[in-house]
């Protein structure tokens, strides 16, 4: 962006936005804010596609109190999804049910209907032997986080590229990709250069002021292009699926129906940073559908501290992601699991917002486009072998930087990406031992009171031989030597905790390369204190 353009994007974020939840996934804290002067569509290149249904809560069937099935799964009642072998079967299906039934709406690509019905039992006995009809669930932009994020937490503010390892001019990064959104909609902003097409499957708010701005903010996590809400893939095209109205709510079948209308589109790496807590078969047929045309999904894994990923996110096909701080700890919040593939920076991150305006948002639906935008950004770079969506997931996670326990865990997943890796990936003579992460280990019969774990991974394209370990603990330094460290390899140092767990433990983790320079003395050293349990 010209300094100019930079300029003028400072001054329509002044002010301060303040005391209020992203409907989304994010406690919004103040970056700036100032009333900013409409930009036309053409200054913004934005294409607006209305076309399609427009299906709203408010617009559903009547409920009734006999649907009892949907009642006890959460579900929307009154209401099914059925998926028919053929068009064949779905226009007998019609033939039979004649105004028996409410169609509200349909998915010619998978053959689904979506029916209103007053008693479940007449639907029942209008399906043939192979219609398959499943509930129908509310997905949502993550609740305000329902966890916590625990003392200490490090913010990212607007540090995402640094902390990603982009050093270099990245404003073309993603050009010819199309990225699809599945939000609230992507408004036009300042700090966007891209194209972004629109297609509203919920219509839009009579006062374009009052547009929910959770999609707007997830955009800018991939095509923000200046230096307060940097973007990964600032070159990329965004299509904006509206599939939630202001309240942040959609359900499974508005999902479903973005997810094939984003890959009808063109779209090859599709974003969702919504969540349910329901597995909606439709949903997976959707993914399915999506995967046969080599796009990639990526969803966040939602924000209420369990140990269990939200859908689609938990669903196969779907690359997973959590949160973690600033530090790359896990925060406390993000929801854990086998089904977390990798995790990514969500707090306080500099983010774009409605009305020209920035702010500071967190939650894993931040997470989320982190990962896609990198997807995007290694599709195209200048200089490099364009990628399939598929090849540039997988060599992301050839080079991601590995956290908590050694290898795939349930709170990073497989680890952390690293861009700068990735690029330098084929680099020869790189150096850099770093210290990955530290943990408590719980007490055990030959460590009473645990012990403090120390992750040490070589980043760079070179073996590492005798690489010192030394670590400062309340009684004393030890130092180890891993005498072999591969590349990409890690290993694990443990020290006994010598006092009880209810002191406060600071322990001070660095490595030393031996023979040669360390390329990234930043990771070389990692400090954490533990608060015991109940402290202030």
């Amino acid at each position: 962006m010209r300094q100019r353009d930079i300029w003028l994007f400072l001054g329509f974020t002044v002010m301060a936005v303040a005391g209020y939840w992203l409907a989304s996934s994010a406690t919004l804290h103040p970056v700036a804010r100032q009333a900013a002067p409409k930009a036309s569509l053409a200054e913004r290149k934005v294409v607006v596609d209305e076309t399609g249904p427009k299906f709203r809560r408010e617009n559903r069937a009547p409920q009734s109190p006999r649907d009892d099935e949907a009642a006890e799964n959460g579900a929307l009642r009154n209401e099914r999804t059925v998926v028919f072998k053929d068009k064949a079967a779905l226009e007998a299906f019609l033939k039979r049910a004649g105004d028996k039934v409410k169609i509200l709406g349909s998915i010619d690509a998978l053959h689904a209907l979506r029916i209103g019905f007053s008693d479940a039992a007449d639907l029942a006995g209008l399906l043939g032997p192979d219609d398959q009809a499943s509930l129908i669930y509310p997905v949502d932009t993550p609740a305000p986080t329902d966890g916590t994020v625990q003392p200490g937490a490090m913010a990212l503010g607007a540090r995402l590229l640094s902390w990603l390892g982009i050093t270099m001019d990245n404003s073309s990064w993603g050009k010819g990709v199309l990225v699809a959104i599945l939000d609230t909609g992507v408004t036009a902003h300042p700090a966007f250069s891209s194209n972004i097409s629109m297609l509203n499957l919920v219509g839009l708010p009579s006062d374009p002021a009052t547009q929910n701005g959770h999609g707007t903010a997830v955009a800018s996590m991939i095509i923000g292009n200046n230096q307060l809400t940097p973007g990964i893939a600032p070159g990329a095209s965004v299509l904006s699926v509206r599939i939630a109205n202001d309240l942040g709510q959609s359900d499974s079948f508005l999902l479903a129906q973005g997810i094939i209308a984003a890959v009808d589109a063109g779209a090859k790496v599709i974003n969702i940073s919504m969540g349910s807590q329901g597995d909606s078969p439709l949903i997976r047929d959707a993914i399915a559908y999506a995967t046969a045309a080599n796009a990639v999904i990526v969803a966040a894994a939602g924000n209420n501290g369990l140990n269990k990923v939200s859908y689609p996110a938990a669903n196969q096909g779907v690359i997973a992601v959590g949160a973690v701080d600033a530090m790359g700890n896990h925060l406390d919040f993000s929801n854990s699991g086998i089904q977390l593939a990798i995790a990514a920076p969500g707090y306080n991150l500099n983010a774009a917002w409605t009305g020209g305006e920035a702010t500071m948002v967190t939650g894993t639906s931040f997470s989320s486009p982190i990962v896609a935008g990198s997807i995007a950004a290694l599709m195209s770079r200048p200089g490099a072998t364009p990628l399939t969506a598929s090849q540039a997931a997988t060599q992301l996670f050839s080079y991601l930087n590995d956290a908590g326990v050694a290898g795939t865990d349930s709170e990073y997943g497989t680890g952390l990406p690293d861009l700068g890796r990735v690029i330098n990936g084929k680099t020869p003579g790189i150096y850099d031992a770093a210290v990955a992460s530290q943990r408590i280990v719980p007490p055990s019969s030959s460590s009473p009171f645990g012990q403090v774990e120390v992750l040490v991974q070589n980043r760079g394209t070179e073996p590492l031989y005798n690489t010192a370990v030394t670590i400062s603990t309340p009684s004393g330094n030890v130092t180890t030597t891993l005498t072999n460290l591969a590349v990409n390899g890690v290993q694990t140092v443990r020290v006994p905790i010598t006092v009880p767990t209810a002191t406060s433990l600071r322990y001070d983790a660095q490595v030393t390369i031996s023979g040669h320079v360390d390329a990234k003395p930043s990771n070389d050293r990692r400090v954490e204190t533990y608060v015991p349990a109940g402290s202030p």
